[in-house]
């Protein structure tokens, strides 16, 4: 099965997990209390699509090589940008970069840039710095008044400081910063720890997914530790 598509099943399976959470949260209430936790429900699910349509998958490839394989889904929204800017983020290589249209399923053109070069477009923070990086993702047109793009972005981080083994435990700790995050760990390693909630579920060939929603104004702290499965 081609790699796009696998990935593409593990989104569609993280937000049945919640669909199902939902579903065995609600069982025991009453027909009038139920009614009213799910205008509650269904006000909360809209608001990600109002306020930010951003989700991040994690698949932590085989942590002696300090790699995890990234798929971020980003809506632009800006009236009138030619170009979506992703930082790549300080202490991080990126590789095999891929981005797409999501509602064509075709291939659009990126390339790396600095931070000055991010600026002049007016689409950065003016704050940011000349030596920051980001991919420069060119949309397939202008985004239009009212309207939105939908991308996917693929990339392979290399990141020895936040992905590592240490006395025999695979450590992956790493600072998430949008809502919605999902973060599998290699097969053939069970989970021993997590400093911040998650939901624990396993995939249909056994890994284990942690499933993050970062209610903060800031970065959620993410440190997951896991062991070799006997």
């Amino acid at each position: 099965m081609p790699e796009v598509f696998k990935r593409e099943n593990l989104i569609l399976f993280y937000f049945s997990i919640q669909y199902s959470k939902l579903k065995t949260a609600f069982r025991c209430y009453t027909p009038s209390v139920m009614r009213l936790r799910t205008i509650a429900v269904m006000l909360l699910l809209a608001l990600p699509a109002v306020a930010a349509d951003e989700f991040t998958l994690y698949e932590l490839l085989a942590p002696e090589t300090h790699q995890f394989a990234i798929t971020y889904d980003v809506t632009a929204t800006r009236e009138g940008a030619q170009f979506f800017f992703n930082p790549v983020r300080p202490g991080s290589t990126a590789s095999n970069e891929r981005v797409i249209d999501r509602g064509t399923g075709k291939d659009l053109k990126f390339e790396t840039v600095s931070g000055k070069d991010a600026k002049l477009t007016g689409l950065v923070p003016a704050q940011t710095k000349d030596e920051a990086q980001f991919i420069k993702v060119h949309l397939p047109a202008p985004v239009p008044k009212g309207g939105e793009t939908r991308i996917r972005i693929f990339k392979t981080y290399t990141d020895a400081p936040s992905y590592y083994v240490k006395d025999g435990l695979m450590v992956f700790d790493r600072p998430l910063g949008i809502k919605r995050n999902v973060v599998v760990l290699p097969a053939g390693w069970e989970l021993v720890g997590c400093t911040s909630p998650a939901i624990v579920t396993t995939d249909s060939v056994g890994r284990t997914l942690l499933s993050f929603v970062n209610d903060r104004d800031d970065q959620l702290p993410v440190k997951i530790t896991a062991r070799r499965m006997p």
